[in-house]
């Protein structure tokens, strides 16, 4: 018998690897988060600020995140921007954080959570890094 032509373990190996890598990776790049564009704000002829909804499901709260883009990009450069993991600089339970912006100044007032804060957020706008100053207050409610 021990010559007998069998089903070796290592073929079966070879045949699932393949399958298992497969899975692994869209198990890696699955996000339930959703964003929806809800505000476009100039701040400066460089940059705007863009605040999107963001959802993670039927039972969470929806969050609020701000971001700062280059202007001479469209709203749809944005969106697929956040797919390469562009970080906002403030997420918060507040739909009404932003107060004004004003001589390229960002005034916001929080009340509520306060989930993430960069005090001095900066993007990309051609081959130089831009930063804008924000003010922020904030209180729990």
């Amino acid at each position: 018998m021990r010559n007998a032509q069998g089903f070796k373990k290592r073929y079966l190996l070879v045949l699932l690897l393949p399958a298992f890598l497969w899975v692994a990776f869209r198990t890696a790049h699955f996000s339930p988060l959703e964003q929806t564009l809800r505000q476009t704000i100039p701040v400066t002829s460089q940059v705007n600020l863009y605040i999107t909804e963001a959802s993670a499901g039927a039972t969470t709260d929806f969050s609020y995140r701000f971001y700062l883009y280059d202007a001479r990009k469209d709203a749809h450069a944005f969106m697929a921007s956040l797919k390469d993991d562009q970080q906002p600089f403030m997420i918060t339970s507040d739909r009404n954080a932003l107060q004004k912006v004003d001589a390229g100044i960002i005034y916001l007032s929080v009340k509520g959570t306060l989930y993430r804060f960069t005090n001095k957020p900066s993007c990309r706008v051609g081959n130089s890094i831009y930063s804008v100053p924000v003010y922020l207050t904030a209180t729990p409610y």
